[in-house]
């Protein structure tokens, strides 16, 4: 007997027997410790073969080490792809087929919605589909230029605040650049003085942009926001032994920039399939945005006709009585 068959004996297991056995059969050399399988197992073997038909399990009688290490060889040499389907049955081609399916509608979610090109309207050149991961031409600095021009733009501006500049441009500095949403949220938790009276001046711009031509805050962005240096206040500063000094007291005007988003060159600019996907969902939701807010204009002007026509309608009964 062996150390290993002494270990198993020495638990006390149900399994000792069988190991001594296999023991006494190889020259009491045990290489590997075998497990026997059951009958629910082997009748789960067998339902299990039948559906790949490429694996055969011996039965418990004659099964020995050598048979185990052929058994590891053929599980090697048997290699499972991670999209193996059998083709032993007609459910599995359902499968395949199903599969074959689903990619392609993955691919179709992949694709493009609107424009499936970028194609530049003056010159009338395509840069390449808008989702296409692969290395793209660098649009011109001219045509990013040329695109940006023409959309619309809204200015804001906050004058005369008590505020030192350098302090305020570097609130300004962090809301430059970003989408109006990510601004107002980076403002909101922002530990700074007069953080909040930036977010109030982006706030009255976005309105001001929402009154013009309909746009909400999902559709803009901040393109500029600095702070300039206004007039100071010279102060005597009081010094010791008679002496004094001035003292300057600080102001400062706030610029702000707000403009339309530019979906189809920012997706275009994206380099990973995730942020290409990620403004790909924001233009959907400002998509729902401006529909939703034109559809409470919309229902905001049909009132206020209704409610015309009806004083319209009390006067002319006023006048007839």
């Amino acid at each position: 007997m062996n150390n290993i068959s002494r270990r198993f004996v020495s638990s006390g297991s149900l399994f000792t027997k069988r190991i001594q056995s296999v023991a006494g059969t190889n020259g009491g050399s045990v290489t590997s410790a075998v497990r026997f399988p059951s009958s629910l197992e082997r009748e789960h073997c067998q339902q299990h073969r039948r559906g790949f038909g490429s694996v055969d399990i011996p039965h418990r009688q004659g099964f020995s080490v050598g048979m185990v290490s052929n058994l590891a060889s053929s599980l090697s040499s048997f290699r499972i792809s991670r999209g193996f389907s059998s083709n032993a049955t007609p459910e599995s081609n359902d499968n395949d087929d199903q599969q074959q399916q689903e990619q392609q509608l993955q691919n179709q979610i992949l694709s493009p919605t609107t424009p499936t090109m970028f194609t530049d309207r003056d010159s009338g050149e395509q840069y390449g589909v808008v989702l296409d991961t692969r290395k793209l031409p660098k649009l011109k600095p001219s045509v990013v230029r040329r695109r940006l021009d023409k959309c619309k733009t809204y200015v804001g501006r906050e004058q005369s605040i008590r505020h030192s500049p350098w302090k305020l441009n570097r609130i300004c500095q962090l809301a430059a650049g970003l989408t109006l949403e990510e601004a107002l949220t980076q403002l909101k938790f922002l530990d700074k003085k007069n953080a909040d009276l930036v977010a109030k001046v982006l706030k009255r711009t976005s309105n001001l942009a929402d009154i013009r031509d309909g746009l909400q805050i999902s559709q803009l962005e901040v393109a500029e926001c600095f702070a300039t240096r206004s007039l100071m206040l010279r102060r005597i500063k009081p010094m010791g032994r008679g002496r004094h000094g001035v003292m300057h007291h600080k102001f400062s005007h706030i610029r702000v920039v707000l403009r339309e988003i530019d979906f189809p060159l920012r997706i275009y600019q994206q380099k990973s399939l995730n942020q290409k996907k990620k403004w790909m969902l924001h233009q959907q939701r400002a998509q729902n945005d401006a529909q939703a807010a034109m559809a409470k204009r919309e229902e905001l002007e049909r009132l206020e006709k209704q409610q015309q026509a009806q004083l319209e309608e009390r006067k002319k009964a006023a006048r007839k009585q």
